[in-house]
């Protein structure tokens, strides 16, 4: 059985346009969000939606259409896993300013920008400590996500430490 279809989408230009909203309420709550904006939708939330069969694009809704336009429009794979995760789990999520980073909000209004990695990619410590220096400056939890091969999710708290020369 198959869940009401709240958006009918289209891609016009590579970009999500709505061309029917079917229930209001859904609607104002994803343009309240910030997801919505002249009558666009934010790529990764209309791949949540798709995914999860309250949005339809060309008539076509469910995972495998999800994964179809991901791939057609080189949307990275794991930055999509983590949106997911994250939204299934009732959080607030959008893309951040910096590579292949998330934001996310919790209900009481906590900001984390989350990292996202494959498993065996390579970065080093100077990086996610340059990263994660930023992420605290914006005022930012800094979270490492990392998919491994099998789409299992995996979330790590960067935290940085000062020490003081030891005399």
């Amino acid at each position: 059985m198959s869940k009401e279809s709240y958006l009918d989408l289209v891609m016009e230009d590579g970009k999500v346009v709505i061309r029917t909203c079917n229930n209001k309420d859904f609607c104002d709550q994803l343009e309240k969000n910030g997801l919505i904006i002249n009558n666009r939708l934010n790529i990764l939330e209309s791949l949540y939606l798709i995914a999860i069969e309250r949005a339809n694009i060309n008539g076509k809704t469910g995972w495998e259409n999800a994964l179809e336009i991901i791939k057609y429009y080189k949307i990275p794979l794991n930055l999509f896993l983590v949106y997911f995760d994250l939204r299934k789990r009732g959080r607030r999520v959008w893309e951040g300013s910096r590579d292949n980073t998330l934001i996310s909000e919790t209900p009481n209004l906590k900001k984390f920008e989350v990292l996202v990695l494959g498993e065996g990619d390579l970065i080093t410590t100077f990086q996610i400590t340059e990263w994660s220096e930023l992420a605290v400056a914006d005022s930012h939890i800094p979270v490492i996500a990392i998919v491994d091969k099998n789409g299992e999710i995996t979330y790590y708290e960067s935290r940085l430490f000062y020490f003081d020369s030891i005399s």
